[in-house]
């Protein structure tokens, strides 16, 4: 009887959850305070959404990694077990881990592109039957999730190719750009195409979070 996958997707939003808070409660101080000389402004409440947004992104990159090295251990989702390329299970988290790093230090998982084809190296996606979740449900949103991690490159880096991709990202997701190319400006805009309307950095957490519960 195989493992069942964790329910990853609820602890992403447990996480998502808390640093939610955090802009939650900065809201509210500004409301209490309004523009007072040392209390909240708009930018210092921009800084908040986007560290708000770096948490989130960091969350999802580990769940990312986690599904796989389970997936590569035998773990079932809601479709069954993957096949790993190998044809054997790892015996231990710790094993699977090892076969995926391949002796480098950590692995980034922000690159789509990247983690497609790190799936397509270890869990076998040849055949109609075998789920390979993980893989399709990211090559599905690839362009969004693209657009996503521009926007996590944008609030640590300054550069003129994170403010032009962060741009691009903004184009296709609210139909605009932002003065000075500032990411906790668009997270903290209202996203108006949902009822009710909530900020962007909700609508990019319920959209990783969607995506997740398709993973496991």
């Amino acid at each position: 009887m195989p493992r069942h996958m964790p329910r990853f997707d609820l602890q992403f939003a447990a996480e998502a959850k808390t640093a939610n808070e955090i802009v939650m409660a900065g809201e509210a101080s500004y409301v209490r305070e309004g523009f007072l000389p040392d209390g909240w402004t708009p930018k210092r409440l921009e800084f908040l959404y986007e560290l708000a947004y770096l948490r989130a992104f960091s969350a999802w990159e580990e769940t990312l990694e986690a599904i796989l090295i389970r997936s590569l251990c035998g773990f079932a989702s809601s479709a069954g077990q993957e096949i790993p390329v190998l044809g054997a299970y790892f015996r231990t988290l710790a094993d699977a881990e090892a076969a995926l790093l391949a002796g480098r230090p950590f692995l980034l998982w922000h690159d789509s592109g990247k983690v497609i084809s790190r799936c397509r190296a270890h869990v076998d996606s040849t055949l109609p039957a075998h789920p390979a979740l993980q893989e399709r449900t990211i090559a599905s949103n690839q362009a969004r999730l693209d657009a996503f991690a521009h926007i996590r490159h944008r609030v640590v880096h300054e550069q003129n190719d994170a403010r032009a991709k962060f741009n691009t990202a903004t184009l296709m997701i609210a139909g605009q750009t932002y003065r000075e190319a500032r990411p906790g400006k668009f997270l903290r805009d209202v996203d108006s195409t949902v009822a009710p309307p909530r900020k962007w950095l909700e609508t990019i957490v319920l959209e990783l979070q969607g995506m997740l519960a398709q993973m496991v």
